[in-house]
């Protein structure tokens, strides 16, 4: 059972076959299902049950689908609550993805590094950084690679890119959106200079 990536489409398709299950205790008919998502035939549900299936969220038994194990269901963890005023509340979802932090994902991708990967010390342990593709703007943290090493710089307005240390001929990977470790995820700050 593989665990793909879900299209848009797919993640809103599951979030609703949870909600109405966890709100009604009871799996949709195909014909709620169409709908609510406004389908003009039942084969588009049929569709994306199967496609469900295939990338490990929904298992097909005798009396028809099921959600998979909800500790595990998309690769997100639960929240246990919100800290507010001091106070430990109720958070106002029950999961936390990739997608809860990055909401956009589109333009992003990530690069997993070896252990022979020579990191800069914002960089620590990272086992992964994460790159927004396309251009960045003056002001905007990069990544950058020289060599073996692995750094994070600014990009000036004339195109070049000031780093804390001497890189020789350093290339732009792309923009910083953050990266993780045995210790979590850190997520990029907004450049001060990016957003003057």
């Amino acid at each position: 059972m593989s665990r793909r990536q879900l299209t848009q489409k797919q993640h809103s398709f599951l979030a609703y076959l949870r909600d109405h299950v966890d709100q009604r205790h009871v799996w949709p008919t195909y014909r709620e299902i169409a709908d609510h998502f406004e389908y003009r035939s039942p084969n588009s549900v049929t569709q994306n049950l199967r496609a469900l299936s295939r990338k490990g969220f929904l298992q097909r038994g005798p009396n028809g689908y099921a959600l998979i194990d909800q500790a595990t269901r998309d690769d997100s963890i639960r929240m246990g609550g919100a800290l507010r005023n001091g106070r430990v509340e109720p958070a106002p979802s029950d999961r936390l993805s990739l997608t809860s932090l990055f909401p956009d994902l589109t333009g992003f991708h990530a690069l997993e590094l070896d252990d022979d990967v020579d990191r800069t010390s914002a960089l620590g342990e990272a086992r992964y950084v994460l790159v927004s593709e396309g251009e960045p703007p003056a002001g905007e943290t990069v990544v950058v690679v020289s060599g073996r090493r692995l750094a994070l710089g600014q990009m000036g307005a004339d195109g070049c890119v000031d780093c804390d240390e001497d890189l020789d001929e350093p290339t732009v990977l792309g923009r910083y959106a953050g990266h993780a470790g045995p210790y979590g995820i850190v997520r990029a700050q907004p450049s001060p200079r990016a957003q003057a």
